[in-house]
């Protein structure tokens, strides 16, 4: 009796320490325009992981302000990608690109709920500062109403989750719509960085019936125009030009609520005529080369890059790795003294700076000229890349960025997402009790991407040597030969090779660790209550 007794306490401790907790969220999508102010459009309660969305980005001229009872900072919320919407297409060359400021502004809030009092917003008025209350928001979109009643829950995982809407796709049409999504993801996996972690992205859907197929075809671009009744309003020849699609974002951030815990949204329209557009989201249709549209705009909307090409974009914010008053994107800089330019170390010695754009020095990095929408002033890192002509590779610059930002993006347990698998380490007791001479083993599971892990043990911080993660299994066997506390843990990092070994050690190292009490196997015995 007394060794089952300890069998159970044993299992609901694992189960405890193995849960993830989760938190009653506000999910809220907000509009912003000159003419409404900020307006709450939708509420709705979801369950999300605490601190899920409660990062904070830099402030800037395009952030919002989250504050709490006593007026200060919870978070900053960047809304670059929102302000703007992006026009960009296969070109002669290049990319042909426009891009608009939106009149209207649509975001999404989620936090938990009772954090946040009020919302300041100083990046979208004349003002200094626009102080707005966040309760009276909340209770504004609920007297609109409806709203939904069934609470939505997060699935909670270790990784992007990238969620793919339609619209256009009629309830027979449901197939259709699962092809198109796995079409894309292929496409998508046939390039670098994306290809190699492949297994960090949750490739989530979000199926929505339309009454009829296809999308809006208005008057002027279209000889004879034609109008469809969709979820999401999908049309082409927004602002007049003809492959400039786009759908209606309060509607997708709507339904997104379902699935509440997206960190990218990509809608695809079900009509095969070339078009799509980017901003906070990405829309493509169905035309076999639109796939590109989505590679492009993933570039900008999750790694944060900067277009390369030289099409003007009069207005848009200047910025400066001179100054530093507003550092440049990832892949573009203004910089031209060799040993400061933020990628130097892939500049071979032999590469002059300023590079010229000729064909010897096509296939390496240097300092390209013109970029950010700029003939003179703005450097590229390569002649041509993704984000510079829409069917090429990403240079190496735009794919060391990716890796960057993949260990920035929170996951559910609240950190970073994490190479060691959440809820995988075994025993999952962090402090087990041991037996002198009794072997003992650990085990984790590991985030694999395309390449080998590194991973370390110690014991009592005495490296035991290292492991490829390709090996069987990510464990280590231990026979203690004293008694007393103990310490094993083990580190698994990432030295992947779409980075140059000189940035190794700008990426995170994971670990985790066990703490246990080696005792003599009598007095373990007693203690446990085996008699």
């Amino acid at each position: 009796m007394k060794q089952s007794n300890y069998l159970i306490k044993f299992v609901l401790f694992m189960t405890v320490i193995g849960s993830v907790q989760a938190v009653p969220s506000d999910y809220v999508v907000m509009t912003w325009s000159e003419a409404n102010g900020l307006v709450a459009e939708y509420h709705q309660v979801v369950d999300l992981p605490s601190n899920r969305f409660l990062k904070s980005d830099p402030a800037s001229d395009h952030t919002l302000a989250l504050l709490d009872e006593k007026g200060q900072v919870l978070a900053n919320i960047s809304l670059k990608d929102e302000l703007i919407t992006r026009s960009e297409f296969h070109g002669h060359h290049h990319i042909d690109g426009r891009a608009f400021l939106n009149e209207e502004v649509t975001f999404v809030v989620r936090v938990p709920q009772g954090l946040v009092k009020q919302i300041q917003l100083p990046f979208m008025t004349d003002k200094q500062s626009d102080m707005v209350d966040y309760q009276s928001l909340i209770d504004a979109a609920v007297k609109r109403g409806p709203q939904t009643v069934k609470t939505a829950k997060a699935t909670i995982d270790n990784r992007i989750n990238l969620l793919f809407m339609g619209d256009g796709y009629t309830n027979a049409q449901m197939n259709d719509f699962n092809t198109d999504v796995n079409n894309v993801i292929s496409y998508m996996q046939t390039f670098e960085p994306y290809k190699s972690y492949a297994g960090f992205v949750s490739y989530d859907r979000l199926f929505t019936a339309s009454a009829q197929s296809g999308a809006d075809k208005p008057s002027p671009c279209f000889a004879s125009p034609s109008f469809v009744n969709t979820a999401f309003d999908a049309k082409f020849c927004t602002s007049s030009i003809e492959r400039l699609l786009t759908v209606n974002s309060t509607k997708i951030y709507t339904a997104a609520a379902a699935n509440p815990d997206w960190d990218e949204i990509t809608v695809i329209v079900n009509d095969d005529v070339y078009g799509g557009s980017g901003g906070a989201f990405s829309t493509i249709s169905t035309n076999q080369f639109s796939d590109d549209i989505f590679v492009h705009e993933y570039g900008h909307s999750f790694t944060d890059l900067a277009d390369e090409y030289t099409s003007p974009y009069p207005g848009f914010p200047a910025c400066s790795d001179v100054s530093g008053s507003s550092p440049c994107e990832a892949n573009v800089t203004d910089v031209t003294n060799r040993n400061n330019i933020k990628w130097n170390y892939l500049i071979l010695g032999a590469t002059p700076v300023p590079t010229p754009d000729t064909a010897p020095y096509s296939q390496v990095v240097g300092l390209f000229e013109g970029a950010r929408y700029l003939v003179n002033g703005m450097y590229r890192p390569q002649s041509n890349c993704n984000m510079n002509a829409l069917g090429f590779d990403f240079c190496a610059v735009c794919q060391e960025a990716y890796v960057r930002k993949v260990y920035q993006v929170p996951y559910a347990g609240g950190g970073l997402i994490s190479l060691i698998e959440p809820m995988t380490q075994v025993p999952a007791n962090p402090s087990p009790d041991g037996m002198v001479s009794v072997m003992k083993q650990f085990s984790v599971d590991t985030l694999q991407p395309d390449h080998d892990l590194t991973v370390t043990w110690f014991v009592d911080g005495a490296s035991q040597g290292s492991y490829s993660s390709s090996q069987v299994t990510q464990s280590f066997q231990y026979t203690p030969s004293s008694t007393g506390i103990k310490q094993i843990k083990v580190r698994v990092k990432d030295n992947s090779a779409l980075m140059d070994g000189s940035q190794h050690g700008s990426l995170p190292q994971f670990e985790h660790v066990w703490q246990f009490n080696v005792m003599p196997a009598v007095d373990l015995i007693f203690e446990n209550g085996f008699e």
